[in-house]
């Protein structure tokens, strides 16, 4: 049994927060970007393209391409948020 009283939420520091927004959504774009690619490409086609001796399978095809789409959206969600946060404020000029 626990002795100690729930006492809120813990609050999230600002890197912790950041941290968290960039990896939920690349997730979320890297599952959309991956339900419409392959929806119009075929990962072992896709892959026989390339390299045909190669046997990858279909699954094995799909957590790739999900991964790549997933790292491509979370680079591109981070250089975002450092830029959003590394912004000089609009009111510094103004006196």
């Amino acid at each position: 049994m626990v002795s100690e009283e729930y006492r809120g939420a813990r609050k999230w520091s600002r890197n912790k927060q950041a941290v968290a927004t960039v990896i939920w959504i690349s997730f979320l774009t890297a599952a959309v970007a991956t339900m419409l690619f392959f929806a119009v490409f075929d990962p072992v086609e896709l892959l026989a393209a390339f390299d045909p001796e190669l046997e990858v399978g279909r699954q094995a095809g799909y957590a790739a391409g999900f991964f790549f789409f997933w790292i491509i959206a979370a680079g591109c969600s981070a250089v975002t948020a450092w830029l959003v946060r590394t912004a000089p404020k609009r009111d510094a000029h103004k006196r």
